[in-house]
């Protein structure tokens, strides 16, 4: 039986913002920040998924502001949106190269390092999460 590759993950960093929404020629808020510097601390995610940390942080943010500072991240190049059919809208920061692997059990969203021959944008396998030895793997090619 053919084994199917293991890839690496990327660690996500911390960010400087508000250097980020100027070099982007966006007006600096709290907003802003707060919501890429969270986007950074947890990548992939939905509005949902991100609300109560921003709220962690900015205790009377919206839904609404949520939304409209991701679209103007994505608008903007700051941010990218992944619409994967059968799959909540996610976001994550643009930043250094790297792939995605969407579960095929959970639903869920990963950065993987890039793996030779892979130049898809989003790869099917098994998370992280989901696999018995705790490492994200490909599907076989078919």
């Amino acid at each position: 039986m053919p084994t199917t590759p293991t890839l690496p993950q990327p660690s996500p960093g911390h960010i400087d913002a508000g250097a980020r929404l100027r070099r982007a020629g966006l007006r600096v808020t709290t907003a802003r920040q707060v919501v890429l510097e969270t986007l950074a601390e947890q990548p992939h995610t939905t509005v949902a998924e991100l609300l109560p940390h921003v709220r962690d942080r900015l205790r009377f943010a919206s839904t609404r502001a949520i939304h409209d500072v991701l679209a103007t991240g994505v608008s903007a190049g700051l941010v990218r949106r992944f619409d994967t059919v059968g799959v909540a809208q996610r976001y994550e920061l643009i930043g250094p190269e790297h792939g995605h692997l969407l579960c095929t059990n959970c639903g869920r969203l990963d950065s993987v390092g890039t793996a030779e021959g892979t130049s898809a944008p989003i790869l099917t396998g098994v998370c992280s999460h989901c696999a018995p030895d705790g490492h994200a793997h490909l599907e076989p090619a078919r």
